[in-house]
């Protein structure tokens, strides 16, 4: 395949190297963050380590976001969709078409970080 579909893409993503742009147009750290989180072997990647996501919050490219205002709700989105109905998934993507990869590979969450996401 050409890569015009979303599944070859991901396939030539996955098998072909990849550069930014020219010009300063992702930031180092933007850069430093791409590259840590695509690394093909999962017990390689960032987040995935000995830090896990924590790994991932420390990264200079989030220095900006109180992560403690975020989970209390306090951070004012910069963009708010409009949406017909709590229904309404016009805003994203569809996947039907891509194939179920199997279960995830990662335990479930413990009551104490499940506890996070009470009220979503």
């Amino acid at each position: 395949k050409d890569g015009s579909d979303q599944v070859s893409l991901f396939r030539r993503i996955v098998q072909v190297k990849y550069s930014f742009p020219p010009g300063g147009v992702v930031n180092a750290a933007a850069q430093d963050l791409v590259q840590r989180l695509i690394v093909r072997r999962q017990s390689d990647r960032f987040g995935c380590l000995e830090g896990g996501d924590q790994d991932i919050r420390d990264h200079a490219w989030f220095s900006v976001i109180d992560f403690e205002k975020l989970l209390r709700k306090e951070v004012l989105s910069p963009w708010i969709p409009q949406i017909r109905d709590p229904l309404d998934a016009s805003h994203f993507d569809s996947y039907k078409h891509i194939e179920d990869e199997g279960p995830c590979m990662k335990p479930p969450l413990n009551p104490q970080k499940q506890k996070l996401f009470h009220g979503f």
